[in-house]
């Protein structure tokens, strides 16, 4: 009985295109299965018999996959046990396969689903389909036998199912809303389930949900947070109606932190998809999935496209023709005969094989991987990103400083520090600097932070601090500094922030909205601190300026420490200015961000920044970072092919040393993109380590040899890094899957 139950959990939401912030069809949908399971996502190409398709498969499963085709029509299901006890049918699977492969559109695929099930019968208790395009919403409640019936979701509201039908009243005569059996009200009058005298209006839900669906705890506790959330109240059970106005517009966000939260997601929840469908494209590049495996949050959620290519280690099979073949004919013992398969480490975090080698262990988080399992009143530490390391000789430490938090963008994010004393080997407890510690007791978000050491011995750290609204980068600078090596903190104090520009928010209470990547370095003019800040203007595109601390070695407090702005206002950097090979044109619009920067032996500065235009791109700087050359994207080598690169980080070290100018360096890359897609943040795939070198009279100054591996997976690769090289040891400090921090060893005495 307990297995049956458990098998019952999936849950789903269809929101209108008029209920949504920027104007999407959303469908999301939480998979919950029991026993053994393996997932493979493949793609399906076209035949003169189907269409082409996106195919989310769990192996032996009648009902568990979910697809989107090339028209954008997507279909996942869930479980609605009917009181149907007479009749019979031949299909179950074979339905969604069918309406996948053929419609061009949600209500084709609506129809093409009630017209098998009329044809050869439903052969389960009963199903509630949820099925989507660009353009509308539908569920489509199928009974055992051959009645089913299909209610379209109204732009302006939004429809919530856990595994109860939720189709009340319907109206046949009105086609543009409902669809179904014409006998859907005679069959339940001839078996006795609707009587008018008795009951009114005839009501589908009432008339052939098996009751105990609609008063089941595991049931009404999803289906009431859903409501909440969206509504503002809850009305479960026999009374739930279809589809509701919410209480403001929600985003796609909001679906995906609704779908990880529990009682929605529980342990056996398999898989979290969220279809965001664009009306104002065509389908091929206005839908976007996200996807969300076990133990993931929903900022992990990863992103792809219809015709995104799953990488080998989706695949049972290396075709898709070979998987729909054995579909059902080959399951079982997965792990043993697949023991490579990406699926295994989230289905259980504690299988690390796909861990990044590495020399150094900086933290471990104490929480569990899995959201589900945690303490909210402990510290949150399974976010951990934006990592700096830097060196203090004199006193033969190495710093560490990072963003911390539960999961990104969480309201917990803190900036903590650590340091070591034997060269890496060990580290001390973190200590918060800012920030909120715990989910159950949020304050202001604290991220971002930019470590500097002065001459003397000061140690600061600054960073972004949330003040007046909750929008994510979006604050003040604040600082502290310790003059014994980290083991006491001054008081947290403001920096002077005195420059805004028109792309900064309107109202002058609210701070502009910017981001530090790299920790600052000695590149400024006299040796002062230089850092590339990536800055936001109110339609949140990012432009890339640079930023001088002019007095950090005169070790003033915190609130006199004086900063220099470069390339600021209309001269900041900017993607659409760049001349590309491929036009490219992303919904998020084209950005400059996260420059890092290297110095090159002839005295200037060369910088590298990531875009959403397919490529990174590169500038230089004659005079310490006052003034840089206009961005080109960065290619090989002069005349040669341009690298490729979604948006994700693409961070270039100098081998010898983070401000030295030996002319050897490594830059890591994911080198593919997607111009077909509608998002510049794609499926990012393994990061590979290209070597590069200094090439003198070279326009672009820096050459780059072909990538060697890095990172072999094929997700959880966007790496904020940094470098350090001290005894002749270079070590590349990163946070693997924002999760654990580690160090790697690139150069070697």
């Amino acid at each position: 009985m307990q297995t049956f139950l458990l098998s019952l959990l999936c849950f789903g939401i269809i929101a209108g295109k008029n209920a949504t912030t920027d104007g999407y069809v959303y469908l999301g949908h939480n998979e919950d299965q029991s026993g053994e399971q393996m997932l493979n996502i493949y793609n399906v190409p076209a035949t003169p018999d189907r269409l082409a398709y996106l195919w989310f498969e769990f192996p032996g499963a009648k009902a568990g996959d979910s697809y989107v085709n090339e028209y954008g029509v997507c279909i996942a299901s869930d479980m609605c046990r009917s009181r149907e006890d007479r009749a019979t049918g031949s299909l179950v699977y074979e339905i969604r396969t069918a309406a996948i492969q053929h419609a061009r559109s949600a209500r084709e695929a609506v129809h093409i689903i009630g017209s098998m099930v009329e044809r050869y019968g439903y052969q389960d208790s009963g199903r509630s389909y949820l099925v989507a395009d660009r353009h509308e919403g539908w569920i489509c409640a199928v009974v055992r036998g051959r009645h089913w019936v299909a209610q379209r979701v109204p732009d302006d509201e939004i429809a919530t199912i856990p595994n109860y039908y939720t189709i009340g009243e319907i109206d046949l005569k009105d086609t543009l809303n409902f669809l179904g059996s014409k006998d859907i009200v005679r069959y339940a009058r001839k078996r006795g389930w609707y009587r008018p005298r008795r009951d009114g209006a005839f009501n589908f839900r009432l008339s052939y949900s098996d009751p105990a669906t609609l008063t089941k705890a595991h049931n009404l506790e999803r289906h009431r947070l859903a409501q909440e959330t969206f509504f503002g109240d809850a009305i479960l059970g026999p009374e739930t109606p279809f589809s509701r106005k919410p209480s403001r517009k929600f985003h796609r966000r909001d679906l995906s932190q609704l779908l990880t939260e529990p009682p929605i997601r529980t342990k056996n929840t398999v898989l979290t998809t969220v279809f965001a469908l664009q009306p104002s494209r065509p389908p091929k590049s206005g839908t976007v999935i996200w996807v969300g495996l076990p133990g993931q949050d929903a900022a992990s959620q990863s992103q792809w496209t219809i015709f995104t290519q799953s990488p080998a280690s989706c695949h049972r099979y290396a075709t898709a023709e070979e998987a729909l073949e054995k579909h059902f004919s080959d399951v079982g013992h997965y792990r043993e005969r697949w023991p490579d398969h990406f699926y295994w480490h989230y289905l259980d975090p504690s299988i690390d094989q796909h861990v990044i080698p590495h020399d150094y262990t900086v933290y471990v988080p104490k929480q569990p991987a899995v959201e589900a399992e945690r303490d909210r009143n402990a510290v949150g530490d399974t976010f951990n990103d934006h990592f700096h390391v830097l060196e203090d000789p004199a006193r033969g430490f190495l710093y560490a400083f990072w963003t911390q938090g539960s999961f990104e963008t969480a309201n917990d994010e803190h900036v903590v520090f650590s340091r070591s004393a034997d060269g890496g080997k060990t580290w001390s407890e973190p200590v918060i600097l800012a920030g909120s510690a715990t989910l159950a007791h949020p304050r202001p978000v604290a991220a971002w932070q930019q470590p500097m050491l002065s001459r003397s011995g000061r140690l600061y750290c600054l960073w972004n601090q949330e003040t007046t609204v909750k929008k994510h980068l979006c604050g003040i600078m604040q600082g502290r500094y310790s003059d014994d090596g980290g083991l006491t903190w001054s008081e947290p104090e403001t920096v002077p922030f005195p420059i805004r520009f028109a792309a900064d928010p309107a109202d002058p209470a609210i701070p502009p909205v910017w981001c530090m990547w790299q920790r600052p370095l000695r590149f400024g003019a006299d040796g002062r601190y230089l850092a590339g800040c990536s800055r936001y203007d109110r339609s949140d595109i990012a432009r890339v300026e640079f930023w001088q601390y002019e007095n950090i070695d005169e070790d003033p407090a915190v609130r006199d420490i004086r900063i220099s702005f470069f390339n600021t206002g209309e001269d900041a950097f900017d993607a659409s200015q760049v001349e590309t090979d491929i036009p490219y044109s992303p919904r998020e619009g084209k950005k400059t961000e996260e420059a890092c920067i290297v110095g090159l032996p002839d005295g200037r500065l060369f910088a590298v920044m990531r875009t959403t235009i397919g490529h990174p791109v590169w500038s230089v700087s004659s005079d310490c970072g006052k003034t840089w050359t206009r961005p080109e994207i960065l290619r090989a080598r002069d005349g040669g092919a341009p690298i490729l690169q979604p948006c994700s980080p693409c961070p270039i070290y100098d081998l010898e040393g983070p401000e030295k100018r030996s002319g050897r360096y490594f830059l890591l890359t994911h080198d593919t993109f997607d111009f077909y897609g509608i998002t510049a943040y794609q499926m990012r795939g393994p990061v590979y380590r290209r070597d590069g070198r200094f090439v003198p009279g070279a326009h672009q100054p820096v050459w780059f040899d072909e990538g060697v591996i890095f990172s072999p997976r094929d997700s959880g690769n966007s790496f904020y890094t940094s470098y350090t090289a001290l005894d002749g040891e270079g070590v590349l400090w990163f946070g693997d899957k924002k999760f654990y921090l580690f160090g790697k060893v690139f150069l070697s005495n």
